[in-house]
């Protein structure tokens, strides 16, 4: 069984990668979506999807900053019991 740092570690990665990927996607989807050769109607779909990337890489900061604080309060309730 792998010992908490190394859990720690393996969902410190996870977030990065995710996050990571996600910014990945948003930028190959704007290098097409400004491409003079992508037509009006791939444009707009295009759009969409980098707008919801953005959203849900916006959501997913909220979502770590939250667990963050969960883990703080989780050690600190430790350390006052």
């Amino acid at each position: 069984m792998k010992n908490i740092d190394e859990i720690v570690d393996t969902t410190e990665l996870l977030k990065k990668g995710i996050k990571n990927q996600l910014e990945s996607a948003t930028v190959t989807l704007q290098l097409v979506h400004q491409s003079e050769e992508c037509p009006e109607n791939i444009s707009k779909v295009l759009c969409n999807q980098i707008g919801a990337l953005v959203f849900c890489k916006e959501e997913l900061d909220k979502l770590y900053e939250c667990l963050n604080h969960l883990d703080s309060l989780i050690v600190f309730s430790k350390v006052i019991a």
